[in-house]
């Protein structure tokens, strides 16, 4: 079953503050569930194996990373309790993470609220527009999730763009600005780079430009690097990887959204990078990162095709 939701995730500091407003509301209490939700190793979207009482189903979800309202377009399944679902895409896909939480659930006609204690978070309040029929509309659901933003006195610093899912791997991936040496020895692990450069090419391209070296640590243990440097008016991203165990745990995204987030900040309004079409997971990662082919390097072995890549930040 397809649904269109509009959501707001917040940070709350106050839930009884919240749970009065909604009983002064006279919304709907259907009760307080304690639910575990086991998010798999997928390419698109989300997925998770939710596991209450009270809400017992199998989502996938596709949702912006932004703060305030955004869409979010979910396909439920409710599996019975004793099927083996969950067993069955765990084998098949792995599991990314889990969260467990705590949530009391109210409605007001078609608007679902959530106060969630969550294990190593803490206290979040979460406002779902919900159109089941396709009669409502994302304009009425934007309009009715910005009231009750309003009406809960939610302020924009405590907004939350990701999931608690992205939030909990945060806590596991630690990045920091490194040396040529450490991103050289996460290098030789990564079976992709079939020729790995020297020092030398590293230090040729480095000396004289603001670079950036970025080394990632997943649960303590180097994971992956990304290398980039100022040309000119542009960023170049110039080389990066995940060691195999580690991919799928979004570190590449981490990675990425570091190294943009410190581009930003230097004033620098433009990334290039390039890559191969025999790179198809990096291609595919690129385009969904939000970046744009702006130029094509034709070579005689098609796979060996350079594709040039821009976004604007």
């Amino acid at each position: 079953m397809a649904i269109l939701n509009i959501e707001i995730k917040a940070k709350c500091n106050d839930p009884e503050a919240i749970r009065n407003i909604l009983i002064e509301k006279k919304a709907l209490f259907k009760g307080t569930d304690n639910q575990k939700d086991t998010y798999f190793k997928v390419k698109n979207g989300r997925l998770k194996m939710r596991e209450g009482n009270i809400e017992h189903s199998l989502v996938h979800y596709d949702r912006e990373d932004i703060p305030g309202p955004k869409r979010s377009d979910v396909l439920y399944y409710h599996p019975r309790k004793e099927d083996l679902v969950k067993q069955q895409l765990q084998k098949a896909i792995g599991t990314l993470i889990v969260v467990n939480k705590t949530r009391e659930i109210y409605y007001i006609d078609n608007i679902k609220f959530h106060i969630d204690e969550v294990d190593e978070l803490g206290s979040f309040v979460e406002i779902e527009a919900i159109d089941k029929t396709g009669n409502i509309g994302a304009e009425k659901l934007y309009e009715q999730c910005k009231k009750y933003l309003s009406l809960f006195q939610i302020e924009d610093k405590d907004l939350i763009n990701n999931s608690y899912s992205d939030m909990l791997i945060k806590k596991d991936l630690k990045i920091i600005e490194g040396t040529i040496n450490q991103a050289m020895e996460i290098s030789k692990q990564i079976p992709e780079f079939e020729d790995p450069y020297e020092i030398s090419e590293y230090e040729k391209r480095l000396k004289d430009n603001w670079h950036l070296i970025l080394i990632a640590y997943w649960k303590g243990k180097p994971a992956g690097f990304k290398i980039g440097y100022q040309i000119d008016d542009h960023f170049y991203s110039w080389l990066g990887g995940v060691i195999p165990e580690f991919r799928e745990n979004k570190i590449a995204k981490g990675l990425a959204s570091f190294q943009q987030n410190r581009i930003k900040e230097k004033g620098i309004k433009t990334i290039k990078m390039k890559t191969r079409n025999k790179h198809k997971t990096m291609l595919q990662f690129a385009l969904s990162d939000g970046f744009y082919i702006t130029d094509l390097e034709k070579q005689d072995n098609k796979k060996e095709n350079r594709i040039f890549l821009d976004k604007e930040l």
